[in-house]
């Protein structure tokens, strides 16, 4: 075995996502700007990304979070991901406070509150603990808008600029059931082909329904079909742009059962808080090794 480059992650899930913290790394960067840096990531490092993300080590599921130096913040994040994978998650700000304060990479403050710079800024986090146990992580995210209404589907642009359609269930589809699976993954196959047929611009497909007032079970779609495991912070605040009366809290399940709630923050207009409780699930040092015969691995269809 050849010891080319050695990783060490934190695998780490929140609201039934998986996100893989990568705290010891090979990559290198000139600086500490976090927008070159991350260029830096889309653009090179492609065997790297191979190695952490794709199966035999990884799955279409794993989202991957580089953790670093900052001067604007506590620490930087930059993020890995699958191609058709949207780019940034706030969830990932959760996962990987949660998994430094747990291994000790990040000291523990009285009040709570930690920065973490970004390409899109700096966020306040805040964390709750029991002894070094992380029982709580809570962000403040601003809601989107409304780019596009039509009678199918609404088009909702969110502060990181990422674009969502967003359609209530179709004739094929009774209930967002697991039980429906088969129809429901069939149905967001033809919504993404037919808008990159189109060359539309998306980031994301939400198929939306209204089970209360402000209560939503709902299925978002990467670009590429995949059926995201959260219901997605950027998904819950899309559901909001949405409530034809502004309402204090809005709640969203996934089809698998995971519960996203998003709350107006009392005295600021148009933001919200969302708590989270993110779990590691894992330590692992993975080894780039040029003689092993899958180096790219491989996604499962």
């Amino acid at each position: 075995m050849i010891l080319q480059k050695m990783f060490r992650t934190m695998d780490t899930q929140v609201f039934g996502e998986a996100y893989r913290i990568i705290v010891h790394s090979p990559f290198y960067f000139e600086g500490l700007d976090v927008q070159s840096n991350q260029q830096k990531v889309e653009s090179h490092f492609e065997a790297e990304k191979n190695l952490l993300l794709n199966e035999p080590r990884g799955h279409r599921g794993m989202n991957g979070c580089i953790v670093g130096a900052s001067a604007a913040a506590d620490y930087q994040l930059l993020f890995l991901h699958h191609q058709a994978a949207i780019d940034f998650k706030y969830e990932a700000l959760l996962a990987a406070t949660a998994a430094l304060l747990e291994i000790g990479h990040l000291q523990p403050r009285d009040n709570g509150q930690y920065t973490v710079e970004t390409i899109h800024g700096v966020w306040q986090v805040k964390a709750a603990a029991r002894k070094q146990e992380v029982t709580a992580v809570t962000i403040e995210v601003a809601e989107g808008q409304t780019a596009e209404s039509e009678s199918d589907a609404s088009c909702v642009e969110l502060p990181s600029g990422h674009r969502f359609y967003v359609h209530s269930l179709p004739e094929s589809i009774t209930s967002l059931q697991l039980s429906q699976l088969s129809e429901i993954m069939e149905w967001g196959a033809a919504q993404a082909n037919a808008l990159k047929s189109q060359q539309i611009a998306f980031d994301g497909i939400i198929l939306k329904e209204r089970i209360a007032d402000a209560s939503y079970r709902s299925v978002t779609f990467e670009k590429d079909g995949y059926i995201l495991r959260s219901p997605g912070i950027e998904s819950s605040i899309a559901l909001a742009v949405g409530e034809e009366q502004s309402a204090e809290s809005l709640s969203n399940e996934s089809i698998f059962g995971s519960k996203i709630t998003i709350h107006s923050v009392p005295g600021k207009k148009g933001i919200f808080s969302v708590e989270g409780v993110p779990y590691v699930t894992g330590s692992h040092e993975f080894i780039l090794d040029p003689e092993d015969p899958l180096p790219k691995g491989f996604v499962l269809a």
